[in-house]
């Protein structure tokens, strides 16, 4: 009887940038940043719209405000989480390299 799976190779379906966790972990926030930095964009340019067509109601001014430093929030958090994991990545790179 002849084995037809004994030439078969199991391949790896994720690039050589995705095979360690860190690697993973800072693809997967690439892919987060590459979509949620045209969604941050849309909710400010929301926000100043906000700002914009409160027109001197103190209510809707002060919405607008407390979106827009949220919003700057959430960049701030977004960009902190993307350092991290680069932070993280070379950190793990220099400790497997010596």
């Amino acid at each position: 009887m002849i084995n037809i799976f004994a030439e078969a190779q199991l391949i790896n379906p994720l690039s050589s940038d995705f095979a360690s966790i860190p690697g993973f972990i800072k693809g997967i926030l690439g892919i987060v940043m590459y979509l949620g930095v045209p969604f941050i964009g849309l909710i400010l340019v929301y926000a100043g719209f906000k700002y914009l067509f409160a027109r001197g109601n103190k209510d809707k001014i002060s919405k607008a405000t407390y979106n827009i430093g949220w919003v700057i929030v959430g960049i701030a958090v977004f960009l902190g989480a993307w350092a991290l994991a680069l932070l993280i990545d070379s950190t793990i790179k220099q400790i497997l390299t010596s």
